[in-house]
C-alpha cells in the first residue's frame, strides 16, 4: 500500500465572492483538491443557494454539495469598513473570484487594480454572463438564458426549443474556471506572475458545444455539405422491464428483451450499452457502488447525506468538511488575516460582519 499523497492544491488560498453555481462550483472543485477557500457572503441570507431547492433542517442539497470544504465569512461590502476587511483578506490570498455583473466589483472598490494593490501576485477571475463588452453586458444572467442564446435549447431536437433539465452552462463555466485558475497558478509558480482572467458563460458554452452541436456551422465554404446531427444517431430504447441506451443507431426495438438480457447480447459484440436509470436508482447501481462514486457524509445540522466523490482520484486522502453555516468562520478568518480581536468585535457590533 502506497503512502497517501498531499492534496494537489494544498497551500493555495482562494477568496471567493461568487454565488450560485458558476463560481462556487469552480472553487468547490479546487477546495476538494486541497485549496483553502474563504467564501464571502452577504449578511442578508448569504448565497441564494442556501434557500434554493430540496432542503432538510434548513440545509439545501445544492449549497451542501457545492460549498463543502469551504469557510464562510459574512460581510457588508457596501460599508467602507467591510471593504477594508475584505482587502485585508485579499492580501492573504492567491486567487480572487467574483461573478458580479461587469463593473460591479469596481463600483464596490474591489476591482482588479484594488486587489492587486494589496496582493501584487494575485490571480483575479471575473465570471459573467456575456463578458465585458457587447449589447448584452448589462443584462442579468442565469443558466437558462445562456442555454437559449448559445443555441443549446434549439439543439435539443424538439418542435420547440427546450431547456436542459440541469444547469449545464453554469457547470461547464465552473469547470472552465477551475482549469483556468489552475493554469494561472502553474504559470505563477513558473515565475510569470499573477494576472487578470475574464470568463463569460456564453464563451464557455460555445466552446463546450461547438465540436458536435455546431459541426454543420463550422465550415464557411458554400461547398461544405451538411451532415446528420450526432445526437440523432442514438437514443434511449424501451425494454421489457425498463430502458436501455445502446450505441447501435436510433430506433432499435429492444421491447422483447429485458434490460439485462439485451445488455448481455450486446456485450457479446462489445457494443457500448448501459441501463437508463431513474435518478432514485443511481446510488444502487453496481458500478456506482463499486467505484464508490457516492460517499456517505455527515452534516452537523442536516444529518446523514450522500455526496459525489471528487471525480479525479489523485492519491490524496478523501476529505469532506461540511458546507459552513453563514458566517461560521468570520471571526477566525478575520483574525487569520491580521485583524485584532477588538477590530473584529467592532465590525460585528457595527453590523458590518456576522
Amino acid at each position: 500500500m502506497t503512502d497517501a499523497l498531499p492534496p494537489l492544491l494544498e497551500g493555495v488560498r482562494i477568496l471567493d465572492l461568487s454565488a450560485v453555481i458558476s463560481g462556487p462550483l469552480a472553487t468547490g472543485l479546487m477546495a476538494d483538491q486541497g485549496a483553502e477557500v474563504w467564501k464571502v457572503e452577504s449578511l442578508a441570507g448569504g448565497d441564494m443557494t442556501r434557500a434554493l431547492g430540496a432542503q432538510h433542517r434548513g440545509v439545501t442539497a445544492m449549497f451542501a454539495t457545492v460549498n463543502r470544504n469551504k469557510k464562510s465569512i459574512a460581510l457588508d461590502l457596501k460599508d467602507p469598513r467591510g471593504r477594508e476587511a475584505l482587502l485585508a483578506l485579499a492580501a492573504q490570498c492567491d486567487v480572487f473570484v467574483e461573478n458580479f455583473r461587469p463593473g460591479a466589483a469596481e463600483r464596490l472598490g474591489l476591482g482588479y487594480d484594488a486587489i492587486k494593490a494589496v496582493r501584487p501576485e494575485v490571480i483575479y477571475l471575473s465570471i459573467s454572463g456575456f463578458g465585458p463588452e457587447g449589447p448584452y453586458v448589462k443584462r442579468r444572467v442565469y443558466d437558462p438564458v445562456i442555454q437559449a442564446v448559445s443555441g443549446l435549447a434549439e439543439a435539443q431536437g424538439g418542435a420547440e426549443p427546450t431547456l436542459m433539465r440541469t444547469l449545464i452552462c453554469d457547470k461547464v463555466t465552473a469547470l472552465t474556471a477551475a482549469q483556468a485558475l489552475s493554469a494561472a497558478l502553474f504559470a505563477r509558480a513558473q515565475g510569470r506572475g499573477g494576472r487578470r482572467l475574464s470568463l463569460s458563460m456564453l464563451d464557455a458554452a460555445l466552446y463546450f458545444n461547438w465540436s458536435d452541436l455546431f459541426w454543420n456551422h463550422t465550415f464557411l465554404s458554400p461547398e461544405a455539405q451538411p451532415h446528420p446531427e450526432l445526437a440523432d444517431t442514438f437514443g434511449i430504447s424501451r425494454t421489457a422491464n425498463g430502458h436501455l441506451c445502446a450505441i447501435v443507431g436510433a430506433g432499435v426495438d429492444f421491447s422483447d428483451f429485458t434490460t439485462e438480457g439485451a445488455m448481455a447480447a450486446l456485450d457479446e459484440y462489445d457494443i457500448p450499452c448501459a441501463p437508463s436509470l431513474p435518478r432514485r436508482a443511481v446510488p444502487e447501481d453496481p458500478q456506482v457502488q463499486a467505484s464508490e462514486s457516492l460517499v456517505p457524509h455527515e452534516h452537523p445540522q442536516a444529518g446523514p447525506m450522500r455526496q459525489p466523490r471528487p471525480p479525479v482520484r489523485d492519491g490524496a486522502p478523501l476529505q469532506l468538511t461540511p458546507a459552513p453555516a453563514l458566517g461560521a468562520d468570520t471571526e477566525a478568518v478575520l483574525l487569520a488575516a491580521g485583524l485584532s480581536p477588538a477590530q473584529v468585535a467592532a465590525l460585528r457590533e457595527a453590523g458590518v460582519a456576522a
